[in-house]
């Protein structure tokens, strides 16, 4: 494993340094930690919102009926959809009617983080209306450098998104280093947090190929090189005892064990969410317990879920939580702010736990390391767009690469984006591949 994956971060940092990357979006947000870089690490031009040829558009501050109303007015201006300080992912539907019926729409890659985004855009015909940008030092650069350069299409476009699209808006010529063939993802990671949702299930955003379907996985985890994805199904966080976990049992036995799921427990039906977990913990296929206590609007540290630690102890199975830091705009995450699990982490040190999302924001990253050094019984995992620039050193220097696992959340986020954070840290293979796999493998799979 060790040689597969120094190899693989050989052909990544080639591609890497090889690309003609121009960085489109330099944010004049702040980021969250003083240490952050303030520019990005590749060559990049520094846009206005307000005025030039070339002009970024702040998805937050604008809707899109409004993005397209300057468009129309302003043909000779091109317009940069880029991320605010919220998701992208969300608004796919819209940013790609956008890029294909108006010639002065371009889109910036930056916290565009959906499964096989930039790969189903240069299908539709947009490969030209890709550019890359970093929104540095707000986010992390890294998670707009790795799906541009593991992205799954030929070195022209590759080099196109990475710079050379800008360069075309600027007056400037492309530069097409010498070819380098797409670097393949070795079968090395472990994928400690996602999810499946069944057709017809309500998503955010559309999630195509996400079923619990072997069929549908296999391709996708081939790709990715993910030994082994830990799922939790979207329906099962809804209602337990409608969908417990074990419904997707079928996927886990026709992946030969590689998919495994979570079982749910739901304060709001405490007797029913028992009942549910006797029946599938003792399944090998069981890799634990997901709870979620922002979906379900119940603080983490109420009474009722102190069963849920309970029955964890007792049968040996992790319990991995949804954690994330208090929301000006989603109220609920307050539920699952990391200091809430204090009380019940402390009285049942014996139940093994995961802070899913690591605390999700700055705000609840500061109290998920807190805890961290509190218990020793937790772990992390990277599930999720933790893409603030700052967290993931900040993970590595506070929590340390002992306890943090590599996770996407798919089919919320593409992979490539936390793997390409992970990629532009100074880090060892050995600590990589802890992430990477042996603390899942450890934690979760006890090899």
């Amino acid at each position: 494993m060790l040689e597969l994956l120094k190899n693989f971060r050989k052909e990544y940092n080639s591609v890497r340094n090889a690309l003609p990357f121009l960085d489109c979006y330099v944010s004049d947000l702040a980021a969250s930690w003083d240490d952050v870089p303030a520019l990005p690490p590749t060559d990049y031009r520094k846009l206005s919102t307000s005025e030039g040829k070339n002009r970024l558009v702040i998805q937050t501050d604008h809707t899109f009926d409004e993005i397209e109303a300057m468009a129309k007015a302003e043909p000779e201006i091109n317009f940069i959809i880029a991320s605010g300080t919220k998701k992208l992912l969300y608004h796919i539907e819209a940013v790609s009617r956008l890029i294909k019926e108006y010639a002065n729409i371009y889109v910036c890659t930056g916290n565009f983080c959906n499964v096989f985004a930039l790969e189903d855009m240069v299908k539709a015909g947009c490969a030209d209306k890709l550019l890359y940008g970093t929104m540095t030092p707000y986010l992390d650069p890294g998670q707009a450098i790795g799906p541009v350069v593991l992205g799954d299409f030929d070195w022209e476009t590759k080099c196109a998104i990475a710079g050379n699209n800008f360069r075309k808006l600027l007056g400037e010529a492309p530069v097409i280093p010498p070819a380098m063939p797409n670097v393949k993802m070795p079968a090395i990671l472990i994928d400690a947090h996602g999810h499946t949702a069944n057709a017809g299930s309500k998503t955010p955003f559309p999630a195509p190929n996400s079923e619990p379907v072997w069929e549908q996985w296999e391709p996708k985890l081939g790709f990715f090189g993910i030994t082994h994805f830990f799922n939790t199904p979207g329906e099962t966080i809804n209602n337990v005892a409608d969908f417990p976990g074990r419904n997707t049992r079928d996927l886990c036995v026709a992946s030969g064990g590689r998919v495994r799921y979570f079982e749910g427990f739901d304060p709001r039906d405490v007797e029913g969410s028992l009942k549910e977990l006797r029946q599938s913990l003792p399944d090998e296929m069981c890799i634990g317990i997901k709870i979620h206590p922002a979906e379900h609007v119940i603080d983490a540290d109420v009474p009722e879920y102190e069963e849920v630690y309970k029955i964890a102890a007792e049968f040996d199975k992790p319990i991995m939580t949804h954690s994330w830091g208090v929301s000006d705009y989603n109220p609920r995450q307050k539920c699952a702010s990391p200091e809430r699990f204090d009380k019940w982490l402390t009285a049942y040190p014996q139940a093994r736990f995961v802070f899913g999302h690591t605390g999700g924001r700055p705000n609840g990253f500061v109290h998920a390391v807190a805890m961290c050094k509190k218990h020793p019984q937790c772990m992390t995992d990277l599930a999720g767009d933790l893409f603030n620039g700052g967290f993931l050193t900040h993970a590595l220097k506070e929590i340390g690469a002992d306890r943090i696992m590599f996770a996407t959340d798919m089919y919320w986020i593409d992979p490539r984006c936390t793997l390409g954070m992970l990629m532009e840290q100074p880090l060892s293979d050995e600590d990589m591949l802890k992430i990477l796999r042996t603390n899942a493998e450890k934690f979760y799979l006890k090899t």
